[in-house]
């Protein structure tokens, strides 16, 4: 990270430090006002941003639409209202994203003023009595020449002159174009970001503000394929306790009697802190359960008791301290609404510590068929007790792209009703946020093809390969990247330059159903560091191929 954007990061922390809370003046035109969203108050970049920066910011989104930099504009910002309000907050912090409007042929013509007026804006804020500190924002590229908005000014002459106007004025960059330069379909009409985009541009924001970089990770479920023992299963051949791990919530553990009793072995002392339940198709009957989790076995200490629970989902995550865990035991003590004394349990995942971040369950309840189309239900399940934001994706068929519904929010449980075409299928997602680290969730299908008519639909594996987006990207150490397959397969992650040539083999192997991660140092196969640029990684597995882009910077 520069020099510089540390420094702003340390007097950031000192100004929050002193007051409680940072205040932050975002500045710019229709994408930071969050225009072509559905709801800008909570979706546009700064909304975001606030809601991951959470209580210790308060923003003010000063961004209006078709506005510019240049006093003589068609539509220069300094006249407007929220300009003036964003001055009135006397921010300890200000971005400025101008400029995109400014390249217009009929705004350009004033282009011997752009600098004049841009060292005016900022000497105007720093001019305030909080002095706050003022970056310079690399506006995110227009792919459209749509509201007459050109590119190649933006590209040849207005990012130059910012670049200069930060060395002359001694202000931080934030580069929302980089990010954003092979994610056109973030972009709808080349111009605006949607949901994810402004994501993309809020995490950027937070980074900067932050001086950290955001990690994703993986749910790692500890209990995956260990060893499980049960009291008294009813057919241990086809409802035995290994279904519980099996990763597949269609499978059962089935016993009769409370209490009923499960024991995972980890196979070695892991930290854990959420636990997950399924209940399948039984969920109807509100099953009552604890947990408890041992580092030798026989010595038992309570971390989860559900034994008087009232709901009856067909999930439950429970969210706890971090466990030092080797032995990990699920009581089921009976039922809220009793059908025998039959137990009926689809999964039980323990889930290992991931610096208190987890991502949502997703289920799909189907509520009608008729001779045309199905409605359903997805139920968005949020770890019990965690915090948190969630991002949430649906796709609209298996060849659509995925599209956020929502921008990051508090986590919470969500119903979700939707309707599709008899013969079809959509996907649903999350990312979750918190404290800096993302977690993606399981994919579920809500299937209304001729196999998936069904009374609940639970997740299933997505059905082709996919190569997630790299992080972070662009990169000067290491990079990770990520790829998740649908079953077993052999896949090959291969790492070339922008001419084709090879660089570095990272994977290339059998692989198991699932969400995989390489890392690249920025070396090639023989160990030397390679120089900075554009490279390609491209992923074959299950008969299909996937290639990103990666950029390399020193």
């Amino acid at each position: 990270m520069p020099k510089k954007t540390v420094l702003a990061a340390a007097l950031l922390f000192l100004s929050a430090s002193a007051t409680g809370q940072t205040r932050l003046t975002c500045v710019g035109n229709s994408i930071t006002e969050g225009a072509g969203l559905s709801n800008p108050a909570t979706d546009a970049y700064p909304s975001q941003a606030a809601a991951m920066l959470g209580s210790g910011w308060s923003i003010q989104n000063a961004g209006v639409s078709g506005r510019t930099m240049l006093k003589q504009g068609d539509f220069p910002l300094w006249v407007e209202n929220k300009f003036k309000l964003g001055l009135d907050f006397n921010p300890d912090t200000v971005t400025i994203c101008l400029g995109t409007n400014d390249s217009k042929p009929y705004n350009w013509v004033y282009k011997d003023r752009f600098v004049a007026d841009y060292h005016a804006m900022i000497d105007t804020f720093r001019a305030l009595p909080s002095h706050p500190l003022v970056y310079v924002c690399i506006p995110p590229p227009a792919f459209s020449s749509a509201y007459d908005i050109s590119d190649s000014v933006i590209t040849n002459d207005i990012i130059p002159m910012i670049r200069q106007i930060a060395a002359d004025k001694d202000c931080p960059i934030i580069d929302f174009r980089t990010p954003l330069l092979d994610r056109q379909g973030l972009l709808p009409d080349g111009i605006h970001p949607n949901i994810e985009g402004s994501g993309l541009m809020a995490k950027v924001l937070w980074e900067t503000l932050t001086g950290r970089t955001v990690v994703r990770v993986t749910d790692e479920d500890a209990a995956a394929g260990r060893p499980v023992a049960a009291s008294g299963s009813v057919d241990a051949a086809l409802y035995g306790p290994a279904n519980l791990v099996d990763g597949d919530d269609r499978t059962f553990w089935i016993a009769t009697g409370f209490p009923s009793q499960v024991v995972v072995d980890l196979g070695s002392v892991q930290t854990v802190d959420l636990f997950r339940v399924g209940f399948g198709d039984a969920a109807g009957t509100g099953l009552l359960y604890t947990v408890e989790t041992s580092t030798v076995s026989g010595v038992w200490a309570g971390v989860v008791d559900r034994s008087t629970r009232t709901d009856t989902a067909a999930v439950a995550l429970d969210m706890t301290a971090p466990v030092q865990a080797r032995y990990v035991r699920l009581t089921v003590t009976g039922a809220s609404h009793p059908d025998g004394d039959t137990v009926r349990v689809s999964d039980f995942r323990i889930l290992k510590e991931n610096g208190s971040a987890h991502a949502p369950v997703f289920t799909v309840h189907r509520t009608s068929v008729t001779s045309t189309t199905m409605k359903f239900d997805v139920n968005y399940i949020w770890p019990k007790g965690a915090p948190g934001l969630g991002m949430f994706f649906k796709q609209a068929g298996e060849d659509a792209a995925y599209q956020a519904l929502w921008g990051f929010k508090t986590g919470a449980d969500y119903r979700y009703r939707d309707t599709i075409r008899l013969g079809k299928k959509n996907g649903y997602f999350a990312i979750s946020f918190r404290d800096g680290v993302e977690v993606v969730s399981d994919t579920v299908w809500a299937d209304a093809r001729s196999t998936g008519v069904e009374d609940r639909l639970g997740p299933q594996k997505p059905s082709r390969c996919v190569l997630a987006e790299a992080y972070p990207n662009p990169f000067n150490s290491s990079i990770m990247l990520m790829f998740e397959t649908s079953g077993r397969t052999r896949a090959s992650l291969v790492l070339y330059d922008v001419r084709g040539r090879f660089v570095k083999t990272l994977t290339d192997g059998p692989v198991d159903a699932g969400l995989h991660r390489a890392a690249w140092n920025g070396t090639d196969a023989a160990g030397n560091v390679v120089p900075a640029g554009v490279y390609v990684v491209r992923l074959e597995a299950e008969g299909a191929a996937a290639s990103r882009k990666v950029v390399l910077v020193k």
